[in-house]
């Protein structure tokens, strides 16, 4: 199962909370995968990649869409 996470339409200064809730939430839940929808913002997917690195874990772009970063648990 994959969960995702679109962050269209949170401004920047609302995405580092709003990804650090959605991990931990995941992590509770025991979901191995997740994908957020970052879209073609950079400094968007800075701040995910920032969260995920705080949590030990890696990030990818996703094969077929650069607009999604991949996060396995």
């Amino acid at each position: 199962m994959i969960v995702t996470l679109d962050l269209h339409g949170y401004k920047i200064t609302q995405t580092t909370n709003i990804i650090d809730s959605f991990i931990s939430d995941q992590l509770l839940f025991g979901i191995k995968k997740i994908e957020i929808i970052t879209g073609d913002s950079k400094d968007i997917k800075s701040v995910v990649k920032k969260v995920v690195k705080n949590y030990g874990l890696q990030c990818k772009e996703h094969l077929y869409n650069k607009q999604v970063l991949t996060i396995l648990f």
